[in-house]
């Protein structure tokens, strides 16, 4: 399962991830989102599903060199869940015509 791991310290790599991680379960992959080769802050480690819960429960809101981890499920960018906004006029007119 892929987790989602936010609010990382800048200077925190990739093997520094994995050591972390690896307290609670054996990661499969670590990668830290980086731009212009900077820690953007954020990050994604692959788990076995069994073991996912624990890394969360470990290490949400764990203090690393001041701030406080962000950890949860990993969802694909396209599965995200998207919000329409619908207007009390064109429901009203959608109602008219049922």
């Amino acid at each position: 399962m892929d987790l989602y791991i936010g609010n990382l310290p800048i200077n925190l790599d990739e093997e520094g991830l994995k050591k972390l991680v690896e307290i609670y379960a054996t990661s499969q992959s670590v990668k830290i989102i980086k731009e212009n080769g900077v820690s953007k802050g954020f990050g994604f480690v692959k788990v076995a599903e069994d073991k996912a819960n624990a890394v969360i429960l470990g290490l949400n809101r764990k203090l690393l060199e001041g701030k406080k981890l962000s950890v949860r499920k990993a969802y694909p960018q396209n599965q995200q869940v998207k919000h329409i906004f619908i207007s009390k006029k064109w429901r009203e007119k959608a109602a008219e015509k049922v």
